[in-house]
């Protein structure tokens, strides 16, 4: 076991705050600008951004690989948050700066922004995956997993917060998305250097085959052989599946609702979406209580049940109620917040199993495999938010029908309440809680001492 201090977790934290620089945007702005800027249809568009997250779902587990059979005098995952940052940086700014040759609509702005989204993903999987893993290499014990996960989440959303305020701020002050991306990924660059110059990791334990010494075949072969015995991982993973593949399709309207429902401009956009990542700030200290007081899957539950109450309520809102939609979507944000906090820290526990079961410790190959799952998921919702963005009849930059209004309130509303009745069925089977989490480390630490 090992306790954190407060600079190590917030030197971890403020990683995430830089990397949630970039997620926002892929979340909020990229379909967004893609067909208000680019021109590119919501098929066009819809199909880009799942091109690009297969290629990014693909990426995730090569870096999960390639990061657990490096050996550095900096350890396994520092050296890519350092190096990886500039070059991500420059990817990011890169989506936002289409040549002006190019004509808007355009198969060749097409492959623009379907390459650069590519050439972004590839750079962000560099940086996140061995980021994210280590969750698992800084501490063993579970509530200071949860602990260090909570702080990684205040800063998430401060990152989510100031991106989603700083863009389209900057933006309209600077006349250019290109020039408002680069200042975006020089604030990111600074947080992921003060990051990998703060955090220290764990040595890999002894008892555990190093995969550095396996060959390439016999540690995959090992690895997927493990993940299918790994009851409370393919749990996690089934859930996120079908959170993240309707939650995305409410996600992605917001922008939506916001402009065209709401007849939002830039300012109540600015505003809205920075009180909805505030409303995650203000949630986490309370989901980390009750993961820590209760236990993480009960945390998922409740904060599931909140995200679906504001669904349906929003579905049901009469176009153009601004306070209502408002408080529908902070009531979502806020109930979401939970699913952050339990996945991340469920996650290491899982690892933690299969150390204790099968004697492996695949840290982020197994963060690697979940970024694929989870990103596989976005990536479907937003080619089905594309096609039901046209099957709503969206017109890019015209005035909607009233019937086009309703439905992007349903889309919405409606689409998140399935997934987040799976994902709740599936978590309600997931068996890690804190006190067996304790026993496997207790026998863990047993074995370790037998084997020195």
């Amino acid at each position: 076991m090992r306790t954190l201090g407060l600079k190590a977790k917030i030197g971890y934290a403020v990683g995430d705050f830089g990397l949630n620089l970039y997620w926002q945007s892929l979340l909020l702005f990229i379909l967004f600008f893609q067909m208000d800027a680019l021109g590119l249809s919501a098929m066009d568009a819809g199909l880009s951004y799942l091109i690009a997250s297969v290629w990014d779902a693909g990426m995730d587990p090569l870096m999960g690989i390639i990061s657990d059979r490096t050996r550095t005098r900096m350890g396994r995952y520092r050296p890519f948050i350092l190096f990886g940052t500039v070059p991500l940086a420059f990817a990011f700014w890169l989506c936002f700066s289409p040549p002006a040759f190019l004509v808007a609509g355009s198969a060749g702005m097409m492959l623009f922004a379907t390459g650069t989204h590519m050439l972004l993903r590839t750079c962000y999987a560099v940086v996140a995956i061995p980021y994210s893993s280590l969750t698992a290499a800084m501490t063993r014990d579970s509530d200071e997993r949860a602990s260090l996960t909570g702080w990684r989440m205040l800063l998430a959303f401060a990152g989510s917060t100031s991106v989603s305020a700083l863009l389209p701020l900057l933006a309209g002050w600077f006349d250019s998305y290109s020039q408002a991306a680069a200042c975006i990924g020089a604030l990111a660059v600074l947080a992921h250097v003060a990051c990998a110059l703060s955090v220290r990791e764990l040595p890999p334990p002894v008892t555990v085959a190093e995969p550095v010494h396996l060959g390439l075949r016999a540690d995959l072969g090992g690895f997927m052989r493990g993940v299918l015995r790994n009851g409370p991982l393919l749990r996690l993973l089934a859930a996120t599946v079908a959170l993240h593949l309707s939650l995305g399709l409410l996600m992605r309207n917001v922008p939506f609702l916001l402009k065209y429902d709401l007849g939002g401009d830039a300012t109540l956009t600015v505003q809205a979406l920075t009180w909805f990542s505030a409303a995650g700030i203000a949630a986490v200290p309370a989901w980390v209580w009750v993961a820590r007081s209760w236990s993480k899957g009960i945390s998922w539950q409740v904060g599931s049940a909140m995200v679906i109450a504001g669904g349906i309520a929003l579905a049901f809102t009469p176009p153009g109620s601004l306070w209502l939609t408002l408080a529908c979507l902070t009531l979502i944000f806020f109930g979401h917040a939970a699913h952050a906090v339990a996945m991340w820290s469920m996650l290491p526990d899982a690892v933690d199993y299969a150390h204790w079961r099968h004697r492996r410790r695949d840290e982020a190959k197994v963060y690697g495999l979940a970024s694929l799952i989870l990103k596989l998921a976005l990536g479907g919702s937003a080619f089905l938010g594309g096609l039901a963005l046209d099957g709503v009849g969206y017109a890019p930059g015209a005035v909607q029908a009233q019937g086009t209004l309703t439905g992007f309130r349903l889309l919405a509303g409606l689409a998140p309440v399935l997934g987040l009745g799976l994902s709740m069925l599936a978590v309600a089977g997931y068996s890690l809680n804190a006190e067996r989490h304790g026993r496997i480390q207790a026998f863990l630490g047993r074995r370790a001492d037998r084997m020195q």
